[in-house]
């Protein structure tokens, strides 16, 4: 007898079941589409006033501010051990406000012990490593860390209240008032102290207007008691720190490693060749990542779901998989062949002369950042077939050939180019080995839950 909730079509139908259905689909993609459409409109406010910021600035000053960021980024993963995002699962609301003052807690040591650290040998440690021109910012970088810290604590509270309007809105006045601040000093003084000071602010900004979204449109607060029952009794801080422990030993190493992979190509630079080259570089990872962050997030959003029903229904995700990887291949075909072609006119025309090397740069990325953009769904496919593990273990393998890769570029043949090359072939080979795992462990996984 067929399921009265559903009509001959297959569709949900009029009974309680399909309405709640429909509602809940409904909520989810009015949920994607409103944090896609603010990632949009700041992902449009930067590529709109990059080309200013690079023309006011030059790529000596961004050369300084992108190696002081990618140092950033690798130590930001150890601010708060990533207790920040176990917030959005505790059922019970006061545990995740118990691991709101946990991760700031953890923020406050860590970046304090940090301050100490750089305190008395950061000068030293800048020499040995031959970033010595970050000897002046070294004390910034506690502070970016702990702002970072508030920023993630933040917005994993709002993502637990599904205050998806607030974030979106707030991603894209974020990318306005960030990028105009760095313009406007920039215009008065284009230096490149002036340059990394503005851009610290990133984390401060962003997280501000959150906290102040949160106090207008009075959502609950991040520090207020929640109710407390009798069936969920109150755990301290250090019983929810064992309870979510799996974030600092696992979920901290695995996004530390892959910081260190991506950014440590700009330190290697900066410290072989100057600031220039680092410069360079560190401008071909921001533009390219625009685009493959919002359409991956798109793809994330769409795939993550659908590839999980189909798990759950027992159905062949490999074929689904497939056709992810030739739709992305179709849709990012285009815009990468333009980059590989025409790299150096793209960015003497948006950045100005000065910048024609990056565009070299930017050709050999392309290809790389390719074959990462077309394996997006195979990406999203790896929580869901439960392949974390495998991919610790791969995400360990792949560093350790992209920072070979990058060290042979820069001291074998002591070139930044490359440097650049080396790190472009590491990453295709990594993404396309990528996409073959997958394939294969969905494979595996089909005909395991096909057998009697």
């Amino acid at each position: 007898m067929a399921d009265p909730e559903f009509t001959a079509t297959g569709l949900p139908g009029t009974g309680w079941r399909g309405t709640l259905r429909q509602i809940w689909q409904a909520r989810l993609v009015r949920n994607i589409i409103t944090t896609i459409s603010g990632s949009a409109g700041a992902q449009a406010i930067n590529l709109a006033l990059i080309p200013v910021i690079m023309r006011i600035y030059g790529p000596e000053a961004f050369g300084v501010v992108g190696t002081f960021q990618s140092l950033t980024i690798i130590l930001i993963p150890w601010c708060a051990l990533t207790y920040p995002m176990a917030i959005v699962l505790p059922q019970s609301e006061r545990d995740a406000r118990g691991l709101i003052r946990l991760s700031l807690l953890m923020a406050v040591a860590i970046c304090g012990a940090v301050a100490l650290l750089l305190y008395g040998w950061g000068e030293q440690t800048s020499h040995v490593l031959g970033i010595d021109l970050l000897i002046p910012y070294l004390m910034w970088l506690p502070v970016v860390m702990f702002s970072s810290a508030v920023l993630e604590i933040t917005q994993q509270w709002l993502y637990r209240n599904q205050s998806f309007s607030l974030t979106a809105r707030a991603a894209t006045f974020h990318a306005l008032i960030y990028n105009a601040t760095r313009s406007g000093a920039g215009l008065i003084l284009p230096t490149a102290p002036v340059l990394v000071i503005t851009s610290s602010l990133y984390y401060v900004i962003h997280s501000t207007l959150l906290l102040v979204g949160i106090r207008l449109r009075r959502e609950p607060s991040l520090f207020a008691r929640g109710p407390h029952t009798p069936d969920q009794p109150r755990k301290n801080l250090r019983q929810l720190a064992a309870q979510y422990r799996d974030f600092p030993l696992f979920r901290a190493p695995q996004v530390l490693i892959n910081a260190l992979s991506v950014h440590m190509p700009t330190l290697v630079l900066a410290s072989a060749f100057g600031a220039v080259p680092a410069g360079f570089f560190a401008l071909c990872l921001q533009v390219l990542a625009m685009p493959s962050n919002f359409i991956g997030k798109a793809v994330g959003s769409v795939y993550y779901p659908r590839i999980t029903q189909a798990i759950h229904a027992r159905e062949a995700v490999t074929g689904l998989l497939l056709r992810g990887v030739m739709g992305m291949s179709l849709a990012g075909l285009v815009p990468f062949a333009a980059l590989v072609i025409a790299g150096p006119w793209m960015f003497d025309l948006a950045f100005g002369g000065q910048w024609h090397t990056a565009g070299e740069y930017a050709r050999w990325l392309a290809i790389s950042e390719f074959a990462g953009f077309i394996g997006g769904p195979c990406l999203v496919a790896i929580p869901a077939l439960s392949l974390q593990k495998t991919f610790l273990v791969f995400e360990v393998v792949s560093t350790s050939l992209r920072i070979s890769a990058v060290l042979i570029g820069a001291f074998f043949f002591k070139d930044a180019t490359a440097v650049v090359m080396a790190f472009a072939a590491a990453n295709v080979l990594i993404n396309l080995s990528m996409i073959v795992i997958v394939m294969i462990e969905g494979r595996r996984w089909h005909r395991r839950r096909s057998q009697p």
